[in-house]
């Protein structure tokens, strides 16, 4: 037995009690239990966001895009993002293993899962009970995964989905569970294909998977309220949301309850969250991690009596994030830890009896060693504990690093220009003189470029002084003509008041000359009438004279322009005179033309009737000459042929001669 091992294995956390918790009491029958999430599930939830990188600048920092493309981007990372938080094998398929009915898959499903390992977690309790669990989840490919996990507990299952991962397997014999778990889907349920059955007895526990079901609607009330009373006090099925704390199941909950989930508001807030929450996604509380240390046997006691208080806090709120915050948090790296918070917390905590344990390389513990060690309390490394002292096998003395270089200062305190008081030349110094020149070097090119270019730029200075200078006349001279329009501008506006006020004086002056005339003579009002009429005669006789002037330059403008239309008129007519000469011209040119080309056609008529008499006849001949060599042929094939076979010396002698 080695009693090392057993006496230096982590102690099993205690739980605290609900008030240190922060329980509110919550009886209102709908639960959320917080759920964790595995490093693989980490890294993808970062690789979805990173993915949409540019999308999301986009949305939060400007507001000329494409809303269709840019909306459907955060929509679609949205989604993944809720995919990974229930199981990574909803959005990958290269690590989906060929069959899901194998022993080990269960076990696969929930290291690769934490909403998966709380799921088995709770249904290892539940199993022990005489139960009826429905379980919601998304249909398909989550549904057949939830069934592959479920296969590794003592629960008959029941899905009401018309599909089962079973239906190739084997038919074994029935093995009698008390517990039996119903699969629903979350949407799409077809209820006259696959009712609940009138004999079962109620649902004990209604778990949703997918957290964003809709408890409300016509086909989960059927679920909750099966075999139930309606006036009870336990009217309602209680419902536990299995939701991966600070992913988009945790925003979903949260931001649906301010805003509408079709509304602008609610994406800015939950894209804004999943982006901002992606380095803590997953992480639970320091006091819920014994909870799930300890496979929720916490929760065994509320399991029996639902009608108690949920034992855990409500759901935790989350921050309204704003464009700055998810511009920061996507320039910054995210980095994940391979072993679980709480296990690196007791490792580093855990300091008795380390002396006699092996390490490796043949390292001390360093566990003791209270010199280094980072921020988050993590000890320091063999390697770093000893870099800080020098502390090295080759330097037994401890020496500084001027010493062992072989650079030696006088002065330590010159900091990085120690070397340069050494008396002794080293392959750093030269390095050192060698980078000193180079930057001299750089240095005077840089200094002739400018001397170069200084020339070019006070040229550039001159021209642009010209320029100024003209525009500064040509303001000089719009202001003085301002000036002067101004100046002309008040000069007939005084003197328009002027004219204004001699004819007010005028008028004042005729009414006060119309009363006194009335006062003085009876019939004073026809002399009024009278000059009010020669006014208007006055005013007539002056639109008249204008209306003769108009009429006048009228006519003349009228003469000019009959003068114009007759001289057009005539020069039409030469013009009309001269094309009628020249079609007469032209038509006489076609009738000569014509009377040509008849006798031409007529000519060509009869040569073309003359070669065809000259065709027939050669017809004819040919004819008769096809039956002349025909009989020919017919005679030569009648004449014997003689055949003389020459013997061999009479042909050798012929062909040597």
């Amino acid at each position: 037995m080695d009693l090392l091992r057993i006496l230096d294995d982590k102690p099993a956390p205690s739980i605290v009690d609900a008030k240190t918790l922060g329980v509110s009491g919550n009886t209102s029958g709908d639960y959320w239990l917080p759920t964790t999430m595995c490093l693989y599930q980490k890294e993808l939830t970062d690789q979805i966001v990173s993915l949409h990188y540019s999308d999301i600048l986009r949305y939060f920092e400007t507001t000329d895009f494409k809303e269709d493309v840019v909306l459907e981007s955060m929509e679609t990372m949205c989604h993944n993002s809720a995919l990974v938080a229930t199981h990574p094998f909803l959005l990958i398929d290269h690590f989906l293993p060929k069959s899901l009915i194998t022993r080990d898959i269960p076990v696969h499903l929930s290291e690769t899962s934490g909403k998966f390992t709380v799921l088995r977690d709770l249904i290892t309790l539940v199993q022990e009970y005489e139960t009826n669990t429905a379980i919601v989840c998304q249909a398909g490919r989550t549904m057949d995964l939830v069934e592959a996990l479920l296969l590794g507990n003592k629960v008959h299952i029941k899905r009401y989905d018309g599909h089962s991962i079973k239906s190739k397997q084997k038919k074994h014999k029935k093995v009698s569970h008390s517990c039996t778990v119903h699969l629903f889907p979350s949407t799409g349920w077809d209820t006259k294909k696959h009712p609940i059955e009138r004999r079962l007895e109620r649902f004990d526990m209604f778990i949703a998977v997918d957290p964003t079901v809709d408890t409300d609607s016509k086909d989960m009330l059927s679920i909750l309220t099966h075999a139930r009373k309606s006036k009870s006090v336990e009217a309602r099925s209680p419902i536990v949301r299995l939701v991966a704390i600070n992913s988009l199941d945790h925003c979903d909950l949260y931001f649906r309850k301010e805003y509408k989930k079709d509304s602008k508001e609610y994406l800015e807030s939950v894209t804004a969250a999943v982006v901002v929450l992606r380095d803590r996604v997953g992480v639970l509380p320091p006091d819920l991690r014994p909870i799930y240390n300890q496979h929720l046997g916490y929760l065994v006691e509320w399991l029996e009596d639902p009608c108690l208080p949920w034992p855990l806090p409500d759901a935790y709120a989350i921050k309204h994030y704003n464009s700055m915050d998810v511009e920061r948090s996507l320039l910054s790296e995210v980095n994940y830890n391979q072993n679980d918070d709480l296990d690196t917390a007791f490792t580093s905590n855990n300091k008795k009896r380390s002396r006699g344990r092996p390490q490796l390389n043949g390292h001390k513990d360093s566990s003791n060693d209270t010199t280094g060690g980072d921020d988050n309390g993590s000890v320091p490394s063999f390697y770093e504990t000893k870099r800080l002292k020098n502390d090295y096998s080759k330097n037994p003395t401890k020496q500084g690093k001027g010493i062992l270089t072989g650079i030696i200062s006088n002065d330590e305190s010159m900091g990085a220009n120690y070397h340069l008081s050494s008396e002794i030349l080293t392959h750093k110094l030269m390095q050192l003189m060698g980078q000193i020149y180079f930057e001299l070097e750089r240095q005077k090119q840089e200094i002739q470029m400018y001397k170069d270019v200084n020339p070019i730029e006070e040229k550039h200075v001159e021209f642009y002084n010209n320029e100024d200078a003209k525009i500064k006349t040509k303001l000089d001279n719009c202001v003085g003509v301002t000036v002067s329009n101004k100046n002309g501008y008040k000069r007939l506006e005084d003197e328009n008041k002027e004219y204004y006020s001699k004819i007010e004086d005028l008028e004042s002056q005729l009414e006060s000359k119309f009363k006194v005339l009335d006062n003085k003579w009876e019939n004073s009002h026809e002399l009024t009438d009278l000059i009010s009429k020669s006014y208007e005669l006055t005013e007539e006789i002056e639109k008249e004279t204008r209306k003769g002037e108009s009429k006048v330059t009228e006519s003349k403008y009228m003469e000019k322009e009959i003068d114009r239309a007759l001289t057009s008129i005539n020069e039409s007519t030469t013009g009309m005179a001269t094309i009628t000469a020249e079609c007469q011209k032209i038509e006489e040119d076609l009738r000569v033309s014509s009377s040509m080309f008849r006798t031409e056609k007529e000519q060509v008529i009869e040569k073309i009737a003359k070669l065809k008499e000259e065709i027939e006849s050669e017809k004819k001949i040919n004819k008769s000459l096809e039956t002349k060599l025909e009989i020919l042929a017919e005679d030569l094939k009648k004449i014997p042929v003689q055949r003389i076979r020459p013997s061999n010396t009479t042909s050798y002698s012929s062909r040597r001669r």
